[in-house]
């Protein structure tokens, strides 16, 4: 074995995701936190001129940090970061918000969390490096756990989402596809790289998709799982729903094994 192939063993190594210890029991809790969004036309990068962040409601009176899940847009959410940005309201995590359904904190292996969330408005496709730049900007802006690092979104944001996943796995904590993963997962090494990384994934997906073929999500998570991973990918197909795939998933009242996603995604850090 050479040196720098050993180097890249041990570093694989110490990037990979912990499963959080302790007690297993998970509920999502309802307190006085809420988290409260804020609509910002602000340049992230040249194609992204604004957001929404939800922050918790008591961030300015705590010291602490904040787990981050970046949820990217679908193509119906695109715009100019100004007059489109309540677009992003319409769909996904946001609107789960909006609606007052998403709880202020969960409580994973016996801890209590609130989310920091945010969703930009890219103005076409989005891509990896957009989805890089939304963490670093995050990062840089407020107090986030760089250990509690999500990745997440809709058809377009969720095929940014794995593939920045497979450009930067160690960068993130779990990432959970809806209704789109990399077309091109078998003629590239990215299902390779998000295994080896030991990155947890969840994947959404209905049956009846007339966009993007159940096939490919199929294929791509029976990609990852041949790899042996040391977390077995996971997938979530509705047997109806078209491309939504992702209202039934972000609601915090479903849950498999007892987890919602956000739970699922609170079980592992860097």
């Amino acid at each position: 074995m050479t040196l720098i192939v050993a180097h890249c063993i041990i570093l694989c190594f110490l990037s990979a995701c912990k499963k959080e210890t302790g007690s297993n029991h998970s509920t999502t809790v309802s307190d006085s936190v809420q988290i409260v969004l804020t609509g910002v036309t602000h340049s992230v990068n040249e194609r992204i001129a604004g957001y929404y962040v939800g922050l918790p409601s008591n961030y300015y009176e705590t010291n602490q940090t904040y787990p981050l899940l970046v949820y990217m847009p679908g193509a119906g959410q695109f715009g100019n970061g100004s007059s489109d940005l309540p677009l992003l309201l319409n769909d996904g995590v946001l609107k789960t918000i909006n609606n007052k359904a998403f709880p202020g904190s969960f409580i994973v292996g016996g801890k209590s969390y609130s989310f920091i969330v945010f969703t930009p408005q890219v103005k076409n496709f989005p891509d990896a490096n957009d989805v890089n730049d939304c963490i670093a900007f995050a990062k840089k802006t407020w107090r986030i756990d760089g250990t509690r690092i999500y990745a997440s979104g809709l058809s377009a944001g969720s095929i940014a989402s794995c593939d920045l996943a497979a450009q930067s796995p160690s960068e993130i904590a779990a990432l959970v596809a809806m209704a789109g993963v990399p077309q091109d997962y078998s003629s590239t090494n990215k299902c390779q790289r998000i295994a080896a990384a030991r990155l947890p994934v969840w994947v959404f997906h209905s049956e009846d998709d007339p966009q993007i073929s159940i096939s490919v999500a199929k294929g791509f998570v029976a990609k990852v799982a041949s790899l042996l991973p040391a977390i077995p990918p996971k997938l979530t197909v509705w047997p109806n729903g078209g491309h939504d795939a992702w209202t039934r998933a972000v609601d915090p009242s479903y849950k498999e094994n007892g987890l919602n996603i956000y739970e699922w995604m609170l079980q592992y850090h860097r």
